[in-house]
């Protein structure tokens, strides 16, 4: 509660420093806020405090909240590079990006739909207008309508799905909904179909087909740094709401929404796997892989065992390490464009050697190649959904990892390819090589301590 409220107090910070014209300030001071916030939440570790009978701060809402945190301090850092010459406004999209971060921590430790459905407003709106946020770049304008469009009509599906299990069950609390799943020998269609709306309104959050619709979109119209928090901080915050509302409440009647979820799933991972395979835009390509990559992160979901936590947990933190060392790379070739094709990833290796490791490392560790944290992510996952007899599911999973691993690699064949021109040496500054190493080190150091993680969520 207390690092929700440090971080709340953050954003107007750096919106006052904004507004006092005090930019020089605004990196260190919210830096330091992350930090301190990081450490806050660390102390909240065993204590399982509830808050005013919404909130909960277990172990599962501190881990999640901490990697969320940690995430954001590693975006931040790329921040002042990609919105270089964007010092404007750069103040509103700081502390819009912590506004929605406070959303996100709501959502990681919920215990009333109520929160939840607060928590996910709070992380949505300020991303309406992140992915505007360059308001003379047509793309940008339309990745911020249709974010708007497809989050309202999610927003909307879930709360019609969150009214019908209040009208049966009479509360908003988990465990209240909980103890009537379990003491109710057949729940009513409405509660059913309450769930299987509020299970649509999350496939909408996390970009599962067929409700990605135009996530593909947004991730390639906004500028790089908000697509990088949307498919780093949102998903993860998504997943975890996801994980704890039907890991709490809906576990007993999985046989309303298992078979849903399952073809969801493999749909997800093969549609999203081979849509990435013809694209020849790197950030939609990553936009196809976010696609597949929630698919992967459905099948704990399914498996709803003893592991499910631990897999969810690592799987996010593995994919969202790599995937802002991916972003970091676009960035520093993109420069202030909203689009990079993959062709100009060619030659990138002969200049810029420290970008090259990034790339490699990152993309193998997305396309799961051992020894990178990427392939642990995917063995738990698929450790997981062994352990509740998912094989036909692990198989599919296993194919669309496959097909992953092609497009994956092109980017970095590319890098190698001394044909043609080749990218010049880029400058960047040291907050930016700082990630870029960071990026590097946590693909290899959460591959080695993946034990550790594994037990994170408690």
């Amino acid at each position: 509660m207390y690092t929700l409220v440090l971080l709340s107090l953050l954003g107007f910070l750096v919106l006052f420093l904004g507004a006092f014209d005090q930019k020089k300030l605004l990196l260190p001071v919210a830096l330091t806020g992350l930090a301190a916030a990081f450490v806050l939440n660390a102390m909240d570790w065993g204590t399982d405090i509830t808050w005013f009978g919404m909130m909960n701060y277990d172990n599962y809402a501190v881990s999640f909240t901490g990697l969320i945190i940690f995430i954001l301090f590693m975006l931040f850092m790329l921040a002042t590079w990609h919105f270089r010459k964007e010092d404007s406004n750069i103040a509103d999209i700081y502390a819009l990006m912590l506004f929605s971060a406070t959303g996100a921590m709501l959502m990681t430790s919920f215990t009333s739909l109520v929160m939840l459905f607060i928590g996910i407003e709070i992380l949505s709106i300020p991303l309406y207008i992140l992915a505007g946020s360059r308001r003379l770049n047509l793309s940008s304008n339309e990745a911020s309508l249709k974010y708007f469009l497809m989050g309202a009509f999610s927003s909307g599906v879930l709360l019609f799905g969150i009214t019908l299990v209040f009208g049966v069950c009479n509360s908003f609390d988990l465990n209240v909904i909980s103890d009537y799943v379990n003491n109710t020998e057949s729940t009513p269609l409405i509660f059913n179909a309450g769930v299987m709306m509020i299970l649509i309104g999350f496939a909408f959050k996390i970009g599962a087909v067929p409700f990605h619709f135009w996530s593909p979109d947004v991730y390639q119209g906004a500028p790089t740094m908000i697509t990088a928090f949307m498919a780093t901080v949102v998903k993860t915050a998504a997943i975890a709401s996801f994980y704890r509302l039907f890991d709490t409440c809906f576990s007993g009647i999985d046989g309303v929404w298992y078979q849903i979820v399952w073809v969801i799933s493999v749909v997800t991972i093969l549609l999203g796997n081979i849509s990435a395979v013809m694209q020849n835009e790197a950030k939609r390509m990553l936009a196809w892989s976010g696609v597949a990559n929630a698919g992967y992160l459905l099948i704990p979901i399914m498996a709803l065992n003893e592991t499910s936590a631990s897999a969810i947990f690592y799987y996010s933190a593995a994919y969202s390490v790599a995937s802002i060392t991916v972003f970091a790379v676009i960035m520093a070739l993109s420069g202030v464009k909203n689009e990079l094709p993959v062709d100009n990833f060619k030659g990138l290796a002969k200049n810029n050697p420290l970008l090259t490791t990034a790339l490699v490392i990152s993309m193998f560790s997305l396309a799961g190649i051992p020894p990178l944290a990427g392939f642990f992510g995917k063995y738990m996952v698929f450790f997981s959904a062994f352990n509740s007899n998912l094989i036909v599911a692990v198989l599919f999973a296993i194919a669309g990892s496959l097909i992953g691993v092609y497009y994956y690699l092109r980017p970095v064949v590319y890098a190698f390819n001394s044909e043609g021109q080749s990218p010049d040496k880029i400058q960047a500054n040291v907050a930016f090589n700082l990630v870029i190493f960071s990026g590097i080190f946590l693909s290899l150091f959460l591959a080695i301590f993946q034990d550790f993680f594994n037990g994170l969520p408690g």
